[in-house]
C-alpha cells in the first residue's frame, strides 16, 4: 500500500507542478476566486488539500529515511486543511497573497513540486 500511495503522489505532484510552472495565472484567477468566497473559499482551499493529505497519512505511515518526507507532508496537508476548516479567517491570510503581480511564486511552488515528485519516482525506481 505504501508504494501505491508513493506513486499517487508522484502523479500529483508532477502533474499540479507542471501546471503550476506552465498556466501560473490561471491558478492565481483560482484562488483569487477562492478568496472571494470568504469562509467557503477558505474551506474550498481545504478541500484542495485534505483527500491526498488524508490517503498519505492512512497508507503511507513511514517515520525512516527518505520516505519520510512523503509522511510529513501528508501531516502537512492535513494541517493545513485544519486550519481551512476550523480556523478560515487564518487560512484566508495566505490567500489574500495571491495576485497576478505575484503569479511568479506558483512558478517557484511548481518547480518545488515538480522535485518533490521525482523524489517519489526516484524512491520507486530503486526498489
Amino acid at each position: 500500500m505504501e508504494d501505491a500511495i508513493l506513486r499517487l503522489a508522484a502523479i500529483c505532484f508532477l502533474l499540479i507542478g507542471v501546471s503550476h510552472v506552465v498556466v501560473p495565472n490561471t491558478w492565481v484567477r483560482l484562488f483569487i476566486i477562492a478568496r472571494d468566497k470568504g469562509d467557503v473559499g477558505a474551506f474550498i482551499n481545504g478541500f484542495v488539500h485534505f483527500p491526498l493529505g488524508a490517503l498519505i497519512v492512512s497508507f503511507h505511515n513511514v517515520w525512516t529515511g527518505l520516505p519520510i518526507v512523503l509522511t510529513l507532508i501528508g501531516w502537512g496537508l492535513i494541517l493545513k486543511a485544519v486550519i481551512c476548516f476550523v480556523f478560515p479567517r487564518i487560512a484566508l491570510r495566505s490567500l489574500n497573497r495571491v495576485s497576478l503581480e505575484r503569479s511568479w511564486e506558483f512558478r517557484v511552488a511548481g518547480v518545488f513540486s515538480i522535485a518533490l515528485g521525482a523524489l517519489f519516482v526516484y524512491l520507486l525506481c530503486r526498489k
